[in-house]
């Protein structure tokens, strides 16, 4: 509900009641941008990710990876990681994706500004996730601009009811 409120809140101050938000709006909604990247560091569509294979002999940390080997990314371990998150990993709080003045801030290393491992890594990461982002940010904005959304009186939800911690 807090998030909800100041989600609303920044579309109210830049949106207003007279118009739908649009992608003119991207710039100036930060918070919103930054509640997509929260929602897909918080409970990623694939928290293992895809499976990769190495094209050469490696070595990571002492261990040998033989060519041809089958990895597999821990998305949901690297995105609950307090080091590279903060404190309060398992809540969702996009807050931690602003900088002081309220924009967006210096994303994690490695995430290609993406703020989180949702869209894999390296060279092979999601080709579609341009497409994914703009869905997410336009979906959620509008939602928000038109609806306040709350849980039917009497009735509670267990976020964490359904939550699969990776491998």
């Amino acid at each position: 509900p807090d998030t909800q409120k100041r989600a609303q809140a920044e579309l109210d101050a830049v949106v207003g009641c007279s118009r739908i938000p649009t992608f003119d709006d991207f710039q100036h909604l930060p918070y919103i941008r930054a509640v997509v990247k929260e929602v897909l560091r918080w409970r990623p569509v694939g928290p293992i990710g895809l499976p990769h294979r190495s094209t050469q002999d490696d070595w990571y940390e002492g261990y040998f990876i033989p060519k041809g080997t089958v990895m597999i990314a821990n998305l949901w371990a690297l995105h609950h990681d307090s080091k590279i998150y903060g404190e309060g990993v398992d809540q969702f709080e996009p807050a931690r994706f602003l900088n002081k003045d309220g924009g967006l801030g210096p994303m994690p290393e490695d995430t290609k500004e993406e703020g989180h491992f949702a869209y894999g890594f390296g060279r092979r990461i999601c080709v579609g996730r341009h497409v994914a982002n703009n869905s997410l940010f336009i979906n959620i904005a509008i939602c928000l601009w038109a609806f306040s959304l709350s849980l039917a009186e009497g009735s509670s939800t267990d976020v964490d009811g359904f939550v699969d911690e990776g491998v």
